[in-house]
């Protein structure tokens, strides 16, 4: 079965929603239309924007004085979104600043959990990013003037309102505002009684509870662990760990 796509954010804290007076009501009231948010991150500060599948980095424009910083990526594989769809995924990330995307590259992988850039300004006041979503591959150079003379994301299937695409896994992101939108959620993690656990092998350390997060440390075969919250994911038990989460699989309770 393909992955959901998930919320790339660790804190939900959305500035502006899709219908927002101060720059998204003609993305979303326009023909063609699209569906952005502003994501602000944990304060004004500049969060990381996390891959939420698979994507493959399909267009980089801007750097430089050439216009408004926008990354274009799409899943590798198909994505099971909100909605129950299933299909590829096509994304729209502006206002990186100009030192994040001149470390990618057309063409590059960058896998579930990974980061892809940080929250900039380039073309805007503060430190967010403007993010769009769509069922379906990138069409043309990914985006387009619609009536009301905003560029809004195109894709095969066309954009997507954020609740009808991204689910949130609970175990990954924290919720401070959604700005007025409800939004599909995995189950979330059980928080219990701190335990020990001691590794039965080498096990990886992931992003999130799952093996499409990303890979982000490994402990060694005998290391004692502190155990937080746990949660069930893909039938297997995971626990969350200072470090990230682990399969409990392979380590066994001490205490």
């Amino acid at each position: 079965m393909a992955e959901y796509l998930t919320y790339p954010f660790r804190t939900m804290r959305i500035t502006q929603n899709y219908n927002g007076a101060t720059s998204h009501y003609g993305h979303s009231h326009g023909k063609p239309a699209d569906w952005p948010t502003d994501e602000g991150g944990s304060d004004g500060g500049r969060d990381p924007i996390y891959a939420p599948c698979d994507v493959k980095i399909v267009r980089i424009y801007g750097v430089g004085n050439a216009g408004v910083n926008t990354l274009f990526c799409e899943s590798v594989e198909k994505v099971v979104f909100a909605n129950g769809k299933t299909d590829y995924a096509g994304l729209q990330i502006t206002h990186p600043n100009d030192s994040d995307l001149r470390r990618l590259k057309v063409g590059q992988i960058v896998k579930k959990g990974q980061v892809l850039c940080y929250e900039g300004m380039d073309g805007a006041s503060g430190n967010h990013i403007h993010l769009s979503v769509g069922r379906g591959k990138l069409t043309g150079n990914g985006w387009t003037k619609n009536s009301k003379g905003k560029y809004v994301l195109t894709t095969t299937g066309g954009a997507l309102k954020p609740e009808d695409a991204f689910i949130v896994d609970l175990a990954f992101t924290k919720i401070v505002n959604s700005a007025g939108i409800s939004f599909r959620r995995l189950p979330a993690a059980s928080s219990t009684p701190a335990a020990t656990y001691k590794t039965t092998a080498a096990l990886k350390i992931r992003a999130g509870a799952g093996t499409t997060y990303a890979v982000v440390g490994q402990y060694a075969k005998g290391t004692k662990i502190n155990v937080t919250k746990t949660m069930t994911a893909g039938g297997q038990a995971w626990g969350r760990t200072a470090d990230g989460w682990v399969c409990l699989k392979y380590a066994k309770k001490v205490k």
